[in-house]
């Protein structure tokens, strides 16, 4: 009896080993934490990924659009701030089409400028226009703001922890500032633990869902020198129907591009 007692005691004393542990590293899991580890697979050397877009409207009707996402993390003291560029390569009557996001601090909003080859002109994205369809796919500009890690004006807040394609991850909120124009009153990511990639991301307007983009599986994640990033992922607007895929069909990393891609004024001259 005494053995067993002893065993019991011991088992009480491993029980309560294990729960401070698992506490601990659930205290330890902090928003700042998560957001680290998410943008440090932002390269701070530039990464150039050939993508394509897929887009499939109401009736069915298919579109591809392709292009490159140039990206690269900045460090300004203590904070790393994303700068990312989408240019459109095909089809032709899109040519040179561009879209720029630049992380900031103590700015009220981060910065996203479009350049249109039909209006020729540079034009920073605002409000309404925040919202509207990216080069008429599923995704809008503050979609692909937000895939890119590039959220300052916003909440943050850690809201649970589920499994998603048998992977587990953390779901981070993100409540957009109110003078950000964006139509979403929260924006929920559901990051996988172990490479810190958002393997869902559901876009709210009001109670409900409006859109929601998943990575297809576990085995669409990727690793280029020690970065994660999934090599594909779909939006699904969850009202109509309408789908857009978009693919990482290469990493180019041969030669850096010019930093004029990461400037307001010059985003749009290409490489």
């Amino acid at each position: 009896m005494r053995q067993k007692g002893r065993n019991n005691g011991m088992g009480r004393l491993l029980l309560a080993a294990t729960v401070m542990f698992v506490s601990t590293a659930v205290a330890a899991e902090t928003v700042e934490s998560l957001q680290s580890c998410m943008q440090a697979n932002v390269p701070k050397n530039v990464r150039v990924q050939k993508v394509e877009l897929v887009a499939t409207d109401v009736s069915g009707a298919v579109r591809t659009l392709r292009g490159r996402v140039y990206a690269l993390r900045e460090t300004q003291g203590e904070q790393s701030m994303v700068r990312a560029t989408l240019r459109i390569e095909a089809p032709e009557y899109l040519a040179g089409a561009s879209y720029l996001v630049r992380q900031a601090e103590g700015e009220s909003a981060d910065g996203m400028y479009v350049y249109l080859p039909s209006v020729r002109r540079v034009r920073r994205v605002s409000g309404d226009f925040a919202d509207g369809a990216l080069l008429g796919t599923n995704f809008s500009y503050y979609d692909f703001k937000q895939m890119q890690y590039a959220v300052s004006d916003a909440t943050l807040a850690i809201s649970g922890h589920e499994e998603v394609s048998g992977r587990k991850t953390t779901m981070l909120d993100y409540t957009p500032a109110a003078n950000s124009g964006s139509k979403y009153t929260r924006v929920r990511s559901w990051v996988d633990q172990q490479t810190c990639v958002p393997l869902q991301i559901e876009f709210f307007a009001g109670e409900g869902a409006r859109k929601r983009l998943s990575v297809p599986s576990a085995e669409a994640l990727r690793q280029a020198d020690g970065h994660w990033y999934a090599s594909e992922m779909e939006m699904v607007d969850l009202i109509d129907g309408s789908k857009t895929v978009l693919r990482v069909l290469g990493l180019d990393t041969e030669k850096a591009p010019p930093a004029r891609l990461f400037n307001p004024a010059t985003f749009y001259l290409g490489n």
